[in-house]
């Protein structure tokens, strides 16, 4: 009997002396948790971040806290994730551009994107919207594309970052038109909406969510949206396509995902997984998400590696055909 005991002893010590085995019972978390937003408050990836974190405390019974490090087209916040401990205390909501275009834009990156975080969920996708400031005197595409061709032009045109998607249709546009613009990047699409606000940019790219109230309220003026179809937030503001824009740049969407520090135990990224998506699959969330102008993906980790691979090199292959060198 006692030869028994130590030989069963010896079975479960191994398995206890793993990774993570205390997580798989049950005890994570015992502590707050954190989301590093990489990008600065106001924007579309801060509104999820907040959102969801909000119904993930509940669900996990434990505070969630939402921390932005905006900087670098987010590798400040991604490399800030990449180095925290692998316990599932650290998580980031980050963008596509963080996680694809950062990798042809920075020569010395401080994260590898496959190799250093486990990738959860993508939340949500948006569409970009293209605006114009009121000074610019413009009304439409047709209107933008006239003044562009005037000699002499002194235009410029804003952006969440360098290397991102919107950089990337930006200067899409920029060769379309001849228009020779000059990029202004932010940290984020909130301080692009203020560039175009005090007409510091001729035109800027952010979110229809974020654009919509600014729209309506005739303090921009909304040339076209990005995507396959019109976004139901501004139905009045035709696509790229639609205006005779057919470059697939402009159809493709910002997409917003959580990932983790590779490492981190699978049970407690399977813990975290499943209460991210059941928190993206409420209703009232769902609700409030389609409000801001955010189409729900809520996918498995499987589709998410999926959709990556694809994007991935569909972008960095554009990027290099513009010359958009490492920095």
């Amino acid at each position: 009997m006692c030869r028994r005991f130590l030989l069963a002893l010896s079975l479960i010590a191994p398995i206890a002396a793993l990774p993570g085995a205390g997580f798989a019972q049950g005890t994570f978390p015992t502590k707050p948790i954190r989301i590093v937003v990489t990008a600065q408050a106001g924007g579309a990836n801060d509104f999820v971040a907040r959102l969801i974190g909000e119904q993930v405390s509940k669900s996990l019974g434990q505070p969630v806290v939402v921390d932005n490090r905006a900087g670098a087209n987010g590798a400040v916040g991604m490399g800030e994730v990449a180095r925290a401990a692998p316990d599932g205390y650290t998580i980031a909501i980050t963008l596509g551009d963080s996680l694809i275009n950062n990798v042809a834009l920075y020569k010395s990156l401080p994260y590898d994107p496959q190799r250093d975080f486990v990738f959860m969920t993508q939340v949500v996708r948006s569409p970009a919207i293209l605006s114009a400031n009121l000074e610019l005197g413009v009304k439409n595409m047709d209107d933008f594309k006239k003044l562009a061709a005037k000699p002499g032009q002194q235009l410029s045109y804003g952006t969440w970052g360098p290397g991102g998607l919107g950089h990337l249709a930006g200067e899409a546009l920029n060769r379309k038109l001849d228009s020779h613009m000059v990029h202004v990047p932010q940290r984020g699409e909130a301080p692009v909406m203020a560039d175009l606000l005090s007409n510091t940019v001729s035109i800027g790219l952010t979110s229809a969510g974020l654009a919509r109230q600014h729209v309506q309220a005739g303090k921009v003026v909304p040339l076209a949206i990005m995507g396959r179809e019109r976004s139901p937030v501004l139905p009045q503001v035709p696509t790229m396509r639609e205006l005779g824009f057919d470059d697939p740049l402009f159809e493709a969407a910002v997409w917003i995902a959580f990932v983790a520090p590779a490492k981190t135990p699978p049970a407690v990224i399977e813990r975290l997984t499943t209460a991210l998506r059941a928190a993206a699959a409420m209703p009232e969330v769902q609700a409030k998400m389609a409000e801001r102008g955010l189409e729900m993906l809520n996918t498995t980790p499987e589709q998410f590696s999926q959709n990556y691979k694809r994007d991935f090199e569909v972008i960095t292959k554009r990027m290099q055909e513009f010359g958009i060198e490492a920095q």
